[in-house]
C-alpha cells in the first residue's frame, strides 16, 4: 500500500508566529509544505467566557508517517495552552503531488 499524504491545521495569534512555525516545520523536514492564511476570526469558549480573536491558520501537508513527530514538534513550540490540532488523511492526491510530498526529506 502506498503511503498516504496527510493534512493538519493549527492556529496562532500572529502572522509572525504562524510564518515562523510554518517555515521551521518545512526546514525540519516534517512537512513538505505549510501555508499560512488569515486573519480568520475565531469565536470560542475559554475558561467559561465567550471570546473572539483574530488568528492565523497554518495548514501542513506531510507524509502520514511523519504525523506523530510533526504533532509533537508543533505542540512543543506552540504558544497556546491547548493548541488546535486537526489532522486527517488526504483522501485523494494526484500521483505527482503525492510523489513530491513523500519525496521531501
Amino acid at each position: 500500500m502506498t503511503e498516504a499524504v496527510a493534512i493538519a491545521l493549527t492556529t496562532l495569534p500572529s502572522r509572525e508566529e504562524a510564518d515562523r512555525l510554518a517555515a521551521d516545520a518545512v526546514a525540519a523536514g516534517l512537512a513538505a509544505c505549510a501555508q499560512v492564511d488569515g486573519p480568520v476570526r475565531s469565536h470560542y469558549t475559554w475558561e467559561g467566557k465567550v471570546e473572539s480573536e483574530d488568528e492565523f491558520r497554518v495548514t501542513f501537508k506531510y507524509a502520514a508517517s511523519k504525523g506523530a513527530d510533526l504533532e509533537s514538534w508543533v505542540h512543543s513550540r506552540h504558544p497556546y495552552a491547548v493548541p488546535q490540532w486537526l489532522a486527517f488523511a488526504a483522501d485523494h492526491t494526484s500521483p505527482a503531488y503525492r510523489a513530491w510530498v513523500l519525496g521531501v526529506r
